[in-house]
């Protein structure tokens, strides 16, 4: 009976990693999914359904976990991601942007103001939806289609 593995012979669980881009890909598709279904339940429901079951400060805090990894590993691994072309490079790096820009503003209207309707009111239906049918496919494009530098 032979047995093979999968492992690459002087590969460490960090090199892995690091090969794997830290896998920001996977957690920034996860941040663009969440926030995809947020605007979606609120040009469904409606803001005040939003801000009664969907967008709560819990919700914010958990949104901010992988927003912030993938902010930090976004940038971190930006040298070693290989673009299929330059229209890929600048939404993946608008994309590293979005996220991180998120980062600052949910830590204040979610953590220090601790205001979920500044978010929801503020930002007409058209920000939804140019969020929902524009930003996110594309982002959620580019990021399938992102490779990294062995």
């Amino acid at each position: 009976m032979t047995t093979t593995t999968n492992v690459v012979q002087g590969s460490s669980l960090w090199e892995t990693y690091r090969r794997h881009g830290y896998f920001f890909r996977e957690v920034a598709m996860l941040t663009i999914a969440i926030g995809y279904f947020l605007h979606l339940y609120r040009v469904i429901f409606g803001d005040d359904a939003t801000l009664q079951y969907v967008l709560t400060q819990t919700t914010d805090i958990i949104l901010m976990v992988p927003m912030t990894y993938a902010a930090v590993t976004g940038s971190l691994g930006w040298r070693r991601m290989r673009f299929v072309n330059r229209a890929h490079k600048i939404a993946i790096t608008a994309s590293i942007v979005y996220i991180a820009a998120s980062v600052p503003l949910h830590i204040y209207v979610g953590l220090v103001l601790n205001n979920m309707d500044l978010y929801v009111r503020t930002a007409g239906y058209w920000f939804s939806y140019l969020l929902l049918l524009v930003v996110y496919p594309l982002f959620l494009t580019m990021l399938w289609k992102l490779k990294y530098e062995k």
